[in-house]
């Protein structure tokens, strides 16, 4: 049986390593223990990533997305490389005044296969704006995807951080 001491350094000597781990190996990972992989991306929309003006309940739009990975090169420069791209459908459930609340549906299509994400977004006009999304489905290397994560809108840009459990 292994005592809490020897546990507790074992723990302590994990959450050192990770913590030590450059920031590039954080963009598609897998965590040993949990098997979570944590994606990164950031997407550039044709158009704004907000509902356009006079949105009434039931409306709805669509967005898409050129989706792109954070790499930094051998000199420490940082820039970004092309990963997929993506497709934004949400419909209005609820608007007042200014402030639209949205149902969105995504689907991010990438090298290793597609993640499907379902959220609720309070929009407001010219604000970013910060929500949780669920990760409700994949297919190939993401077949049995999992999990949640951030996505962030302002303008026609989109930053999404995922934490995929399979």
């Amino acid at each position: 049986m292994i005592t809490s001491a020897v546990r507790g350094l074992a723990v302590a000597a994990l959450t050192s390593a990770f913590a030590l781990l450059p920031a590039s190996a954080h963009a598609e990972e897998k965590d040993a223990d949990n098997d979570i992989e944590r994606v990164e991306l950031v997407g550039v929309s044709g158009s704004d990533t907000t509902p356009v003006r006079d949105v009434r309940t039931s409306d709805g739009w669509t967005n898409h997305l050129d989706l792109y990975t954070e790499v930094t090169d051998g000199s420490g420069r940082k820039s970004l490389r092309h990963a997929g791209d993506g497709t934004s459908e949400c419909s209005a459930i609820a608007v007042q005044g200014p402030e639209v609340t949205a149902a969105c549906t995504r689907v991010l299509r990438l090298a290793k296969g597609t993640l499907t994400l379902s959220d609720v977004i309070r929009y407001r006009s010219g604000e970013r704006v910060t929500a949780k999304t669920g990760i409700t489905a994949g297919t190939g290397h993401y077949r049995a995807a999992y999990g949640e994560g951030r996505i962030t809108l302002e303008g026609r840009q989109v930053a999404l951080v995922l934490d995929v459990d399979e």
